[in-house]
């Protein structure tokens, strides 16, 4: 049996479980954004003025540009290299 068979399981699996953890993230920020849309649709409808789609897309911006993702791509990419060498 070749030994680096199993690291580099264990390593594919780590890369797996850091994009589930990217995934999430982008996730929620798809789900601020769809409800920022609803809202905005509504508010045309309705024909009023309504700064909270405003402030849901500025909460979807601060995410996007949140260390927290930025760690997470750079922790994807790590993974992967990592798995890619073995």
């Amino acid at each position: 049996m070749n030994l680096e068979t199993p690291k580099q399981a264990f390593a594919a699996r780590e890369a797996h479980e850091a994009l589930i953890e990217l995934k999430k993230l982008v996730d929620e920020a798809a789900r601020l954004t769809h409800q920022a849309e609803l809202e905005a649709f509504h508010a045309a409808i309705c024909r009023n003025q309504n700064d909270s789609v405003r402030q849901s897309l500025q909460n979807v911006v601060e995410r996007v540009k949140s260390p927290d993702l930025d760690k997470a791509i750079f922790v994807v990419r790590e993974k992967l290299e990592m798995a890619l060498s073995i």
